[in-house]
């Protein structure tokens, strides 16, 4: 039984990574308002309510994207000097385009 509940819980929280994996993409192509949890759910292929049961509401879910997006600064020194002059979005937008993990 103890190993089957963990296994449950290492699936959520795979499922978790998906979810703000794709999320920080959706975030960087279309902005807050323009994304939409519907549209993030469906290609991570869970239901719109199991996004909400893992981050409660949208807002959640962006600050799960920052908080991956801000652990993941010391990118921007990767980043050419006018893509970072571009700000946090266009730098984000660059290094999500080229990293393979995402």
């Amino acid at each position: 039984m103890g190993s089957s509940r963990s296994q449950r819980a290492a699936d959520a929280e795979a499922r978790r990574e998906r979810i703000v994996e794709v999320a920080m993409r959706h975030f960087a192509e279309h902005g807050y308002r323009g994304a939409r949890v519907e549209d993030i759910a469906t290609e991570v292929a869970v239901a719109k309510g199991t996004v909400f049961l893992d981050f409660s509401n949208k807002e959640g879910l962006f600050l799960a994207a920052y908080q991956r997006a801000v652990s993941s600064l010391p990118a921007w020194l990767d980043a050419p000097g006018e893509v970072v002059d571009g700000g946090f979005w266009a730098t984000l937008d660059w290094w999500l385009e080229r990293t393979e993990e995402f």
